[in-house]
């Protein structure tokens, strides 16, 4: 039994690719947008790794936190892991970003932007959520 996977078998994968297709730029406020920095690092992070362009960066919101909301942040293999029919698809700085239907809309997500920081004090994305009521200092919970 050959190993090799047939042209059928990469066909199919193939069309099941959908995400960068669907993906669409946000208007000012609306979407999830990264920032320079974030863009620039989720690029070298995939350059570094080596990993196939069918990446994307998955953002959903998960119950618990400090504050009650719990931001989740994932590179995804969209031939492992293809992107739901309702999932939000967006691009922002030429990285393609996949949001959960049921988070965008039950975590509020319309208008987020992720950010990246580094300093001496260590480094990390950060969400800037103009629907989030109240923030942790962490910056990765909060309620809406």
């Amino acid at each position: 039994m050959s190993t090799i996977p047939s042209q059928e078998t990469s066909a199919a994968a193939q069309a099941k690719i959908v995400a960068r297709s669907r993906a669409k730029v946000p208007a000012e406020g609306d979407g999830v947008q990264l920032s320079e920095a974030a863009a620039n690092e989720i690029k070298q992070i995939i350059e570094r790794d080596k990993m196939p362009d069918t990446m994307y960066l998955f953002v959903a919101v998960k119950g618990g936190g400090c504050s009650g909301f719990q931001y989740v942040l994932d590179l995804r293999d969209e031939a492992v892991q293809p992107v739901g029919d309702n999932d939000e698809i967006f691009e922002s700085r030429g990285v393609t970003i996949v949001a959960d239907f049921k988070s965008y809309v039950v975590g509020n997500l319309a208008g987020t932007t992720i950010d990246y920081h580094s300093s001496v004090m260590g480094a990390g994305f950060t969400f800037n959520n103009p629907n989030a009521k109240h923030t942790c200092g962490c910056g990765s919970s909060y309620s809406a």
